[in-house]
């Protein structure tokens, strides 16, 4: 029993604890990269954290979409300044 225990006890000191990250949320879709890295940049610019995803095929570049991921709690002021970008 004290092996198993002296395991164990290995075991749970090694362990990372999980880091529970916030879900992200889309604000912008586009099959236009320039436009979604000009998006990106601009939010960047308002102390809000972007995350660019991009499942374009890398093959022909006219399948997929490019997406723009914010934190929930910026979602929205990254919407606002978004929607005010073409004005």
């Amino acid at each position: 029993m004290g092996l198993i225990a002296n395991l164990l006890r290995k075991w749970n000191s090694r362990k990372t604890k999980l880091i529970k990250e916030p879900k992200w949320i889309t604000v912008l879709q586009s099959t236009d990269e320039y436009l979604a890295r000009i998006q990106k940049l601009k939010l960047e610019d308002h102390g809000i954290e972007v995350i660019l995803f991009n499942q374009r095929d890398s093959s022909y570049n006219t399948f997929g979409y490019i997406y723009l991921n914010v934190r929930p709690e910026d979602e929205l002021k990254a919407l606002n300044l978004i929607e005010n970008s073409n004005e």
